[in-house]
Formats: C-alpha cells, structure tokens, sequence
C-alpha cells in the first residue's frame, strides 16, 4: 500500500468534514424553553423536615443540670463516679 500525500489529504477532508457536520448537528437543535424550575418535598420528607426543625430548636445544654453540678462542686460534695461511667462506657460497645 502507497501512501502519498493526495490520500492523506483525501483522509483529513472527510474526518474534517465528519467532524463539521457533527458539530452543525449540535447547535442546529433548538435549545428548549427554559421555564420555573419547581420541585415538591413528599409527605414523608415535609414530615422530616418538620421533625429536624423541631430537634434543631431544642437546645443541646440542660441549665437544670448545669445548676445541679455547679452546686455540688461549689459545695465540694461532686463525687465522680467512676463505675457508672465504666458501665455507660462499655454499654455502648456490648449494646446495653
């Protein structure tokens, strides 16, 4: 087979001219009319987001318990006890 540069010339024309009608076909296609975009939650997830708003309202410090501490170590009667926190500890390994 002889390659000559008439034939490569002959080859780059029609992947050139492939090439030009793929990229005419793409902008030929009229773009669509471009609306309000909407969505809508289903009830399951207005119900979450209900739920989540509620939770996120509710604050994550317990002022009673605060005071009920900051009472018993002014006093110096806070005793730790370590026990119960070993056992709360391993309960959430074991599942308890």
């Amino acid at each position: 087979m002889i390659i000559s540069g008439k034939n490569v010339q002959n080859v780059i024309k029609v992947y050139g001219d492939q090439n030009q009608v793929r990229s005419n076909s793409k902008t030929a296609k009229t773009p669509m009319a471009r609306g309000k975009d909407e969505f809508i939650l289903s009830s399951g997830a207005q119900e979450f987001s209900q739920v989540f708003n509620a939770i996120k309202g509710i604050s994550d410090v317990r002022p009673e318990k605060v005071q009920e501490f900051s009472e018993k170590i002014a006093a110096g009667t806070y005793e730790v006890n370590s026990k119960g926190i070993a056992e709360k500890m391993l309960g959430i390994y074991t599942g308890r």
